[in-house]
């Protein structure tokens, strides 16, 4: 009887990081890396050994369909587990200095805790309690590969090298706006600067754009004082001075109005298939933003700094832009009853 209650503990021991080298789960010879080969895991590896990093047994994971396993890894993770495999393979292989991993930091369940953290937003003691991890282990673990994937934007978040080629219309773009603590004011107990409308506290904002013609987002500007508006933003942070020199415009909202050369508004003057067009755009916008807020880091109150904020929030960008490019493309803007027959004239967009 003792003999079996030993082994019911052992069977029952959390699979935590130093584990999932003893259980065979991470193969010696394939994180040792002593020749600085690429390490690289299958998506049914990363699925496996993720959900065994959060707690699931065996039985459970083998008795359930694929599908449950992809939803139980999603639902801890942020991505399904082909997207983690593709980001695991691109920090080992990227040419940009600052996102590759050298060989001897490599450690897939390290990976993995920056995921979890970006997805479900733990704290500290969570961490430790999930993982079975040190508080400060954890820590810079979780924050070295949230920095190296956020460092991965240098590759997969860029203006084109084409510069949109023949499309004058380059790309929508909007403000995205996310709750944090509120900061020290000398004399206030708050401060207007940081002031969002959409949370009624204190907030940051970044200005995104994506292309109208690619499943891409090829513009990430921030953080700014979320009492900075968009349109001020647009005007005096960079973007409308690069389409003006690159020969491009943009679609935005309301709150873009007064720069038409640069950017154009929904306004009464549009035909029904430009005002269609707009709001196709500007949807697909929104789509993308609320990509990033199924992330926990994003959706409530940011606990840790600004730096630590621009951190998480471009790291979450990296890894829409992956989704989007794989298993969750954003729709088209120009559809067959927008460009057969009657195809509208752009300048209707821009009337000089």
């Amino acid at each position: 009887m003792k003999h079996q209650l030993e082994t019911n503990e052992h069977q029952q021991q959390p699979m935590t990081v130093e584990t999932l080298h003893q259980d065979g789960t991470i193969e010696d010879e394939n994180n040792e890396n002593e020749n600085n080969t690429i390490i690289t895991l299958t998506a049914d590896e990363f699925s496996k050994t993720g959900l065994k990093l959060v707690g699931y047994k065996r039985h459970r994971i083998r008795r359930a369909q694929k599908i449950s396993n992809v939803e139980r890894f999603v639902g801890h993770y942020g991505s399904i587990p082909c997207i983690c495999a593709s980001i695991w393979e691109d920090l080992q292989t990227t040419a940009v200095e600052e996102a590759r991993i050298p060989a001897e930091h490599l450690n897939v369940a390290f990976f993995l805790m920056a995921m979890h953290h970006l997805k479900r937003y733990p704290t500290e003691v969570e961490r430790e309690g999930i993982f079975d991890i040190s508080l400060k282990w954890g820590r810079d673990k979780v924050w070295y590969y949230v920095e190296k994937i956020q460092a991965l934007k240098a590759q997969k978040i860029v203006w084109p090298a084409d510069n949109f080629g023949d499309d004058i219309w380059a790309l929508t773009v909007d403000g995205t706006h996310c709750w944090i603590r509120e900061p020290q004011h000398p004399v206030w107990s708050q401060d207007p600067e940081w002031y969002s409308h959409k949370f009624n506290k204190a907030g940051i904002n970044y200005e995104l754009g994506i292309s109208i013609s690619q499943n891409r987002l090829v513009w990430m500007n921030g953080p700014f004082k979320a009492g900075l508006n968009d349109i001020t933003i647009f005007t005096n942070k960079g973007l409308k001075e690069k389409l003006r020199a690159n020969g491009k415009k943009a679609i935005g909202d309301g709150g873009y109005s007064g720069h038409s050369q640069q950017i154009s508004t929904p306004n009464s003057h549009d035909s029904k298939q430009v005002k269609k067009f707009k709001s196709r755009a500007l949807k697909r916008q929104e789509k993308f933003n609320g990509m990033t807020k199924n992330f926990d880091c994003l959706s409530g109150r940011f606990r840790h700094s600004v730096a630590r904020f621009q951190n998480c929030l471009e790291a979450v960008c990296v890894i829409c832009q992956y989704q989007i490019e794989n298993d969750r493309p954003l729709y088209d803007v120009l559809i067959d009853d927008l460009m057969e027959g009657r195809i509208f004239d752009f300048i209707e967009l821009f009337p000089v």
